[in-house]
């Protein structure tokens, strides 16, 4: 995935989202500053990392494949790119599941695994 502008790097040059930052005061290390596993994956793992992402919502699972220039909802095998995104946050915030965001989602989204 191509380097995004919200990618930045702390002091100890380690890389970070910089619009959904860790809290690493409040929430400790366990999960690189975010309050759960489902935080960490979406915005770290996914959207700095680059990690293909998977997750279930209501039954359903979806599949998003990070490019080196962009990610993609994508079919199970990784085979169609179904919707384009610029980049991990951008999937994030403007891919829709009955007209909400992934992140208006989050607290509902089950099996969030990142590869």
């Amino acid at each position: 995935m191509a380097k995004a502008d919200y990618i930045m790097k702390d002091l100890a040059g380690y890389l970070f989202n910089g619009k959904y930052m860790p809290d690493y005061s409040h929430n400790g290390s366990l999960y690189h500053g975010y309050k759960n596993s489902v935080e960490e994956t979406l915005f770290y793992d996914f959207a700095v990392q680059g990690y293909d992402l998977a997750f279930s919502y209501r039954g359903k699972r979806y599949f998003f494949m990070s490019d080196p220039e962009y990610v993609a909802l994508s079919d199970e095998h990784f085979t169609q790119e179904l919707q384009r995104f610029d980049d991990g946050n951008a999937a994030l915030e403007q891919f829709k599941i009955e007209g909400k965001s992934i992140i208006e989602l989050i607290d509902s989204l089950e099996d969030v695994e990142s590869f």
